[in-house]
Parts: structure tokens; sequence; C-alpha cells
């Protein structure tokens, strides 16, 4: 949390870019679609938003909003991106707990996991099978 917004970190492999990113929650009524989604954005607007590094509902990180996000964040949801590797566009997600984030002490740099772990930017790219040594 930076203030009241919400800066996001998602491990990427190095050739992955992001191209959009989405707040969706589970619907209750599950008759329409699995997920609602409360915020998206697409085309990042700098290298740390397409290296996955970028704020939530912040015109800072991305040129269109397709969704602007009316009210505050729910305690619990998912961040869901949109990437390119390969030439192909995919779609990651990870879960968020604020309860959890909201009482974390991060120094610059750090992020909680949704595990609850306190990791750098390195820490998280390197859970990725992209990154692990042979």
């Amino acid at each position: 949390m930076e203030g009241t917004g919400l800066l996001a970190a998602m491990p990427l492999c190095s050739d992955e870019t992001i191209t959009g990113a989405a707040i969706v929650v589970p619907r209750k009524d599950k008759t329409v679609d699995d997920f609602e989604t409360l915020w998206s954005a697409r085309e990042p607007s700098t290298a740390e938003a397409r290296g996955g590094v970028f704020h939530v509902n912040s015109p800072s990180s991305f040129t269109t909003v397709t969704k602007p996000l009316s009210g505050t964040l729910p305690n619990t949801f998912y961040v869901q991106l949109q990437h390119l590797r390969a030439g192909e566009e995919t779609t990651k997600s990870g879960y968020v707990d604020l309860g959890k984030l909201r009482s974390a002490e991060l120094a610059d740099g750090e992020f909680l996991t949704y595990k609850g772990d306190v990791m750098t930017r390195a820490e998280i790219n390197a859970q990725l099978p992209c990154d692990k040594k042979k």
C-alpha cells in the first residue's frame, strides 16, 4: 500500500510483457460469469508497469482505464494480468488479502505475497520456473 493506493508486483519471466491488468472478485451469482471486474486497464504507460509493477486505479501506470474503480477495494480480491509471452497473450492472476497487507511493515522495494511472506521484486520473479537455474 502506498497511501490509499495499491502497488502490485506480479512475477514475470524476462520474455513476458504486461498488456493489461484488472481487479476481480468472485461473483456471488455464478449464472453469468465466475468473476466480476472491479477495475481494469490496458496499455501500460511505463517500463515498470510493462514489467509487472504497477499502481492499481492510478493514471500513472496505464494509458487506458477500461473500467474505473468505484469505491474502495474489498478486503480480498484477485489481481489479473494480461501479458504477452512468445507473441501470445495469456492471463495470470494473484490473490490479495488487504488485511495481511495492512498489518505488514514493508521497506521500499518490498512486497507482501498472498502467503504473507515479504519479498523483493527479484525474489518474486525467482519463484517462476523460467528463472530457475538448471
